[in-house]
């Protein structure tokens, strides 16, 4: 089954960093909405070493059409050498809210 909407996953290192992202990614209509999840701790393989950090989590919504733009622009702005940029379909979704994406994110 293929989908028009994605949810995508991005962690920052701090509230600040994930509230600028997130502005301008919204301002730019490339997602429809970001929630920013804070507290979070990762701990991963870094440089040879486990290592653990706090980190603050992004969850936008878009459409499948905006992801590689999407990308272009978290790895432009994100200060992480490599930031996490993982896609996942929604599957389902109340359709009013759907359409919203589409409002959003369609719109030229």
């Amino acid at each position: 089954m293929t989908t028009a909407y994605c949810m995508v996953f991005c962690t920052c290192p701090d509230a600040t960093t994930a509230e600028n992202i997130a502005r301008q990614l919204t301002e730019s209509r490339l997602v429809a909405c970001t929630n920013i999840v804070p507290h979070l701790t990762s701990i991963y393989f870094w440089e040879k070493k486990v290592t653990e950090g706090d980190e603050v989590l992004l969850l936008m919504k878009t459409r499948q059409e905006k992801l590689v733009d999407l990308e272009k622009a978290i790895v432009k702005i994100h200060p992480y050498k490599f930031p996490e940029f993982i896609a996942f379909p929604i599957i389902y979704g109340n359709k009013q809210y759907l359409e919203w994406i589409d409002e959003v994110v369609m719109q030229e």
